[in-house]
C-alpha cells in the first residue's frame, strides 16, 4: 500500500468517526433542515393543483406561499381576537383550577407529602405559556430560515438532487436516490394523514366542548388539533387544560369532558388511524414510541415536536434500503415503485 492510499484510508476513517460528533454539534441546524424538508414537501403537495394547470413549479410554490400567508392573515384578522381571548381565558381558568387543586392537596396528609416533592411554581400553565412564547421569540430566526429553505427546496428540487449526485460515489447513487425518494414519499403520505387527523380531532373537540358548555371551546379545539402533531403524548397534553377548565365548572362537566375526550380518542384510534394507515402510511407503534424519547434526548424539547416525522424518516431509510427478500415477501407498488404493503399501501 503506497502512502497516498494509506492517507486516503486514514482520511475516510477519521471522517466517518467525526460524523457522530458533527451531528451532535450541529443538531439544531439538522433540526432546521428536517423542518425545511417537511415544509418543502407540504408546499409541493399544496401547489400540485397549480402545476396541473400548467404553472411552472417555482411560480406555483411562490403563489402557494402567498396564498398561505394571505389565509393565515385573514384567519388572524377574522378569528385572531376571539381565539387569543379564548386562549387567555383557558390558561387563566386552568391556572385557577390548578391552584385550587394544590390548596385542596395541602389539606390532606398524602397531598401535603406529595407537594413537598413538587415545585408548585412549575404548576402554573400561565408561566408555561410565557416560557413557550419566550422560547418562540428566540427561534424566530430559525423559523424564517426554515421557511426560506423549504421554499427553495420545493421550487428547485432537481438542482439540489444534482448537487447531491456530485458528492455521492457513482456506485451508490442509485441506492441513495431510491432511498431519498422513499423518504420523501413516506413523508408526503404521513403529512396528508396527519393533517386530516389534526383537523378532525380539532373539530370534534371544539364541538364536544361547545356541547358540554365549557368556556372557550374554539381554543380547546385548536389546542387538541395542534397537540395531535405530537404522537401519543398529544392527547394527554390537550386533555390537561380541558380537564382543569371543566373542574372549575363542577362535577358534571368534568365527567362529561372525560367521557368526551375518551370518545374522541376511541374514534381516532379505531376509525381514523385504520383508514389513514390503510390508505397512506403506517409506522409500527413501538418504533414511534421509542422515537419520542430518542429524538427528545438528542434534539431537546424542540425535537419532541418533530419526533413523528423524524421517526418516519428513519424508518423509511431502513425500510427503503432493506433487500427485497427481507421485506416479509410483500412487495407492493405505489406509483410504480416497490414498497412493503404494511408501510405504503397501494394508493390506486
Amino acid at each position: 500500500m503506497d502512502t497516498a492510499e494509506f492517507a486516503k484510508r486514514v482520511g475516510i476513517t477519521v471522517g466517518i468517526t467525526m460524523i457522530p460528533f458533527l451531528l451532535w454539534y450541529f443538531r439544531l441546524v439538522l433540526l432546521v433542515a428536517i423542518g425545511a424538508l417537511l415544509l418543502a414537501i407540504l408546499l409541493d403537495i399544496v401547489s400540485k393543483p397549480l402545476r396541473w394547470c400548467g404553472i411552472p413549479r417555482a411560480a406555483s410554490i411562490g403563489l402557494t406561499l402567498i396564498a398561505v400567508f394571505a389565509l393565515v392573515g385573514a384567519a388572524a384578522y377574522m378569528f385572531g381576537t376571539t381565539l387569543s381571548g379564548e386562549m387567555v381565558d383557558v390558561l387563566d381558568r386552568a391556572d385557577i383550577a390548578a391552584k385550587g387543586i394544590g390548596i385542596a392537596l395541602q389539606h390532606s396528609t398524602w397531598g401535603a407529602a406529595l407537594l413537598k416533592h413538587i415545585d408548585t411554581s412549575q404548576l402554573s400553565l400561565t408561566s408555561w405559556a410565557g416560557s413557550i412564547v419566550s422560547v418562540s421569540a428566540n427561534v424566530l430566526t430559525s423559523l424564517a430560515v426554515m421557511i426560506a429553505m423549504g421554499a427553495y427546496i420545493a421550487a428547485q428540487p432537481a438542482a439540489y438532487r444534482l448537487e447531491l449526485r456530485k458528492v455521492v460515489p457513482r456506485r451508490s447513487r442509485r441506492t441513495i436516490e431510491a432511498t431519498i425518494q422513499h423518504i420523501v414519499q413516506s413523508l408526503e403520505l404521513w403529512s396528508v394523514g396527519q393533517a386530516v387527523q389534526m383537523l378532525i380531532v380539532g373539530m370534534l373537540t371544539t364541538f364536544a366542548a361547545w356541547l358540554i358548555g365549557l368556556p372557550s371551546p374554539l381554543a380547546l379545539g385548536v389546542i387538541a388539533g395542534l397537540a395531535e402533531f405530537i404522537p401519543y403524548l398529544g392527547p394527554f397534553i390537550a386533555a390537561a387544560p380541558a380537564l382543569l377548565v371543566a373542574t372549575a365548572q363542577g362535577g358534571s362537566p368534568l365527567v362529561w369532558t372525560i367521557l368526551a375526550y375518551i370518545a374522541i380518542q376511541q374514534i381516532e384510534g379505531n376509525v381514523l388511524l385504520p383508514i389513514i394507515q390503510r390508505r397512506l402510511v403506517a409506522i409500527p407503534p413501538a418504533i414511534m414510541l421509542f422515537g419520542i424519547p430518542a429524538v427528545g434526548s438528542f434534539f431537546g424539547l424542540p425535537g419532541v415536536v418533530f419526533a413523528a416525522p423524524i421517526s418516519v424518516m428513519v424508518y423509511a431509510v431502513f425500510e427503503g434500503t432493506a433487500p427485497d427478500e427481507q421485506r416479509d415477501g410483500k412487495p407492493t407498488t405505489h406509483n410504480g415503485r416497490s414498497r412493503r404493503t404494511d408501510v405504503i399501501p397501494d394508493g390506486n
